[in-house]
Order: structure tokens, then C-alpha cells, then sequence
């Protein structure tokens, strides 16, 4: 017995570039051999991942599943048909429109000769052949009807007008649908044994190409006022989730999860290729090259034996958002699955296929920061705030774009990394002005008596900070002294006051002040650099 099984989509798991869908669908069955049939499923669907199950009263045995494609003389999607019984209504009523708009213009025609005959009235009248009542009825009768008609022809014209911008408003969102679904959609075959009489519940799972998710976020640094704690200060961070999809099915009402799993990364194993160290070959002549007539005559036997060439190769790629409160913020269910992490989001969402935007909220999460302010004169004559913060949630927070917010003021964006529980990541906030640094070169001198007919220079750096701020302040002050690239050039050191807390072998420097509102501090650094006075150095500035 063969029965059309109507499904819906009810559950959605989205990965970052496709998508896995379950649909489910409900029957009565009776005992015997039933072929169920699941149409109108999208050309995006993977057919070797269609997966069906099913439960119920009555007891059955699941048997062969096929996946087959169906023609349609129509786009089956219910979405496609409602627009195209819209745009057919609107036709009919540019059409009625039309229709009234002639039968106006030839009353207005009818009433315009009427009016041209009005001499013969007034003859009338003036040889007391007309009555003036019925000559003043008259032309009562034509200015009312002429008006009347004129007022009706012109909100014909408007209601045409608006009819004409709804139909092409909806011309075009057919046409987007349309270009996401084919005429050509999947049908799925199960194959049912029933040995007793009772309800089924089938569940019908696939993936789809065509969909995806990427995270975005907003930090929000809400620092405490002065008199709370320090410890209050918190970022806070809007997890969303921007879904898009294009796999020719709506997604309406649906529970939708999102995982972080990549499944085109997970099926294949990279393999490395031998690193082979060659001798380097000139390349040959163009001349060389060029086969002679009589090898392209043997190549072009070999191609004829061993079967033809191909005449081009195409690259594969897979297709592959009381007193009054503030609203709470659903939070998503995590899970962890193997390596892989999935929130579930907690209220069903649509998400229709035309590849717009849909953001969902993933969580909101507050963490503690450390503040401090860095700065790097050389570069730029200000103080940056900067939050080191520990991802002290469940939360994976992966690659994306995020806004950053002082309190409510937006600072401006940066990209977030992938950050896994417990890691911690830095977030600039902006140049706050109240922290003054001041970078300047006070000596630059050059020894003119050459010691062994080398030539040596001296420079001398000051960087002055100054916070001005209510409290005190961490700033870390980066800076640099040069290095050698020629084993014929000496930097050394001769003084720094105060000593960097960090300095690296390329010539990295760091100080971590601690200034109490209202103080300045001075850092002094100099070095010299030695090299043959026959030598051309470049690099100091």
C-alpha cells in the first residue's frame, strides 16, 4: 500500500557550514506492507545521509529507504504558491481597475457630448421651449457625474499605483524563493511491515548543504562606581548566533541547536607529502621545450592507446540572528559531545531559506576582568584601556566578530579568537585621555674621534606618564632598543632608569607602573651603537 507521509521540520542542529534536519510525521496504520513516500524535500540534501526511524502502538518493521528525485510542474514549497496566488489576485484587481478606468472614460465621454449639446437648451430656453428647471436639473445631473467620475478615475490611479508597488515587492521575494528551490525536489521512499494495527511516529533526518552559523558578540565593560568594590567591575558578553540558510526549506517553529562541530574538517585525516630538498635547475628554453613533430606524433599515439586527455579540470568546492526591569536574556543549553560543543536554543525559532540573517541569542555571560592600561609611545602618544579576560564558563566562544561597548558608549570592534573555557584573552577599550604619555628624544650625539675607525653614536630616550585619573592605575609602557642584523654593528646598553620589568632578545622593553591619581613618573633609557665607518646603516631613527 503506498501512502504520502506529511512531514514537518521540528528540530535543527546547525554546524558552521551545513546543517542536519529531523522531520517527523504521524500515520495510521493497519497490519500489511505499507510504502510510504516523503516528498518535497530540498535538492541541498545529502541522499547518503537521509537516516529514518520510528516508534509507536503498532508494531512494525523499518525496511529499505530510497531517495529519489521528482519532477513538479510547479515549485512544490507552500511559501512559493502563497506568492503566486498573491500576484494572481493582484492581477485580477489591475485588471477590475482597468476595466472600471474604460467604463469611466466613455461616461465622462457620454456626459462631455451631453454637454456639447447644452447650446440647443439654451435656444430653447431663450424661446420659452425649455422649462429653466429642467435645464438647471441638467446641468446639475453632468457637473455632478463629471466630478464624481473624474474623483473616481483619479484614486483608480492610485489604487493602480499601489497595486503595482505590492506586486513587485512580491515578484521579487517569489524570484529569491525561486532561485533557492528548483522544480526538482527529493522524495523519500520507506519501506514499513506492520504486524498489528496502531499509530507510527516517523522520523525522517538529513543533511542539508547551503546553511550555517557564525557567532558575533558584544563586550560591554561595566566598571563599578566609586563607591563599590573594585571586585564588581565585570565584561559582559552577548553571545549571538547569526543563522543563515539557503536549502530550499523553511525552518518554521523550529528547535533549533547549534554545534561547533565541522564535519568536512573531521572526514578526512590530513596526510603530509614527502619535503624534498632539490638542487636547483634553471628552467629550459621555450625552444627546448617544444615537442618535434615526429614526439608529437608519438604523444598523440600514446593519448589514442592509453585513452584521451582531458580538456580541463574544474575545481570542487562544497557547498559546503510594576517597576520597570530589565528583560532577561534566554541562555542557551550547553552540551559537550566528543570534542564538540552544542547550545540549545531554548525557544523555537524560524529561519526561512532565503539566505537572510537570523540572529538567535546564544547566552550572556559575565566575567571578571583585569584592567590596565597599555601604552607604546613610539608608535602612539596614547594609553589604551585593556581588560585580560578568563572565559570562566562552559561557553566555547569561537572565531568572530565582536562590537565593543564602554558601559553604552560604543569603543569600536576587534576580532575575537577561538577561546576555549578557562583561556583568557585581551580586550582593547579605546585611548582614555586622562592617562598623558609623552615620548621624546633628549641626546643624539656622535662621537667625531673615531676609536679604531669605528664610529659611535649615542641616543637618549625620556617617556613621561602621568595618570589623572580618580584611582590608581596599572600601565604597562612598551619601548624598544635595536639590534644587530651585522655582526659588524654593536648596540650596547648604558643606562635605564628604572630598569625594564621585561625585556626580550629583540630588543623588547616593558615597565609595569602602578600610579596613584595625580602622579607622573619618567622613564629614561640610552644606547650606543658602534659600527666601521666604512658601513651605510640604516634603521636608526
Amino acid at each position: 500500500m503506498t501512502s504520502q507521509l506529511e512531514t514537518t521540520v521540528t528540530a535543527v542542529t546547525v554546524y558552521p557550514d551545513r546543517a542536519r534536519v529531523t522531520r517527523t510525521g504521524h500515520i495510521h496504520v493497519e497490519p500489511g506492507h505499507y510504502r510510504l513516500e516523503i516528498p518535497e524535500l530540498p535538492l541541498t540534501l545529502s541522499p547518503e545521509s537521509v537516516r529514518v526511524s520510528g516508534r509507536g502502538t503498532a508494531r512494525a518493521r523499518l525496511g529499505g529507504v530510497d531517495v529519489r528525485r521528482a519532477f513538479y510542474a510547479e515549485t512544490p514549497a507552500a511559501r512559493v504558491a502563497e506568492l503566486e496566488r498573491r500576484i494572481e489576485e493582484l492581477g485580477d484587481k489591475e485588471k477590475a481597475l482597468a476595466d472600471e478606468e474604460r467604463a469611466l472614460e466613455a461616461t465622462l465621454s457620454f456626459l462631455h457630448g451631453l454637454a456639447k449639446q447644452s447650446e440647443s437648451y439654451a435656444k430653447g430656453l431663450a424661446f420659452g421651449k425649455s422649462d429653466v428647471t429642467e435645464s438647471a436639473a441638467l446641468l446639475d445631473f453632468l457637473t455632478e457625474r463629471t466630478i464624481a467620475a473624474q474623483d473616481r478615475l483619479r484614486a483608480i490611479t492610485s489604487e493602480k499605483r499601489e497595486l503595482d508597488r505590492e506586486k513587485q515587492k512580491l515578484q521579487r521575494e517569489l524570484s529569491q524563493i525561486q532561485s533557492a528551490r528548483s522544480r526538482q525536489r527529493y522524495t523519500v521512499i520507506v519501506e514499513v511491515e506492520t504486524f498489528t494495527a496502531g499509530d507510527l511516529d516517523v522520523e525522517l533526518t538529513y543533511v542539508v548543504s547551503n546553511a550555517g552559523w557564525t557567532p558575533l558578540y558584544d563586550l560591554r565593560l561595566l566598571e563599578s562606581d566609586t563607591d563599590r568594590p573594585a571586585e564588581e567591575t565585570t565584561v559582559e558578553v552577548d553571545y549571538l548566533a547569526q543563522v543563515t540558510q539557503r536549502s530550499g526549506e523553511d525552518w518554521v517553529g523550529t528547535q533549533l541547536t547549534l554545534s561547533t562541530a565541522r564535519p568536512a574538517l573531521s572526514a578526512t585525516l590530513p596526510e603530509l607529502d614527502p619535503w624534498v630538498v632539490e638542487v636547483f635547475r634553471p628552467p629550459l628554453p621555450a625552444s627546448a621545450v617544444t615537442p618535434s613533430p615526429k614526439m608529437a606524433r608519438r604523444m598523440a599515439a600514446r593519448f589514442d592507446t592509453q585513452g584521451a586527455a582531458p580538456a580541463d579540470f574544474e575545481e570542487l568546492t562544497t557547498v559546503a540572528q510594576p517597576q520597570p526591569a530589565d528583560m532577561d536574556v534566554a541562555q542557551a543549553v550547553v552540551s559537550q559531545e566528543g570534542a564538540a560543543v552544542t547550545f540549545g536554543v531554548p525557544q523555537p525559532v524560524d529561519v526561512p531559506s532565503d539566505g537572510s540573517p537570523h540572529k538567535t541569542s546564544v547566552a550572556t555571560l559575565s566575567l571578571t576582568p583585569e584592567l590596565d592600561y597599555l601604552t607604546v609611545p613610539k608608535l602612539v602618544t596614547a594609553a589604551y584601556r585593556r581588560a585580560t579576560v578568563t572565559n570562566d564558563t562552559d561557553f566555547v566562544l569561537l572565531p568572530g566578530p565582536a562590537s565593543i561597548f564602554y558601559s553604552n558608549e560604543f569603543v569600536g570592534t576587534t576580532e575575537l579568537k577561538h577561546i576555549a573555557p578557562n583561556e583568557s584573552f585581551k580586550v582593547l577599550l579605546g585611548a582614555d585621555d586622562r592617562i598623558k604619555v609623552e615620548r621624546k628624544l633628549v641626546s643624539r650625539q656622535v662621537d667625531k674621534r673615531l676609536i679604531g675607525d669605528r664610529r659611535r653614536l649615542r641616543y637618549a630616550y625620556q617617556i613621561e606618564v602621568q595618570n589623572l585619573r580618580d584611582g590608581p592605575e596599572k600601565v604597562i609602557v612598551q619601548d624598544q632598543v635595536p639590534v644587530s642584523g651585522h655582526e659588524d654593528i654593536q648596540v650596547r646598553d648604558q643606562d635605564f632608569l628604572p630598569k625594564p620589568d621585561k625585556r626580550t632578545d629583540l630588543g623588547i622593553l616593558e615597565w609595569a607602573l602602578v600610579l596613584e591619581p595625580g602622579q607622573e613618573t619618567r622613564l629614561t633609557f640610552d644606547f650606543v651603537v658602534e659600527y666601521p665607518r666604512i658601513l651605510t646603516v640604516t634603521g636608526l631613527t
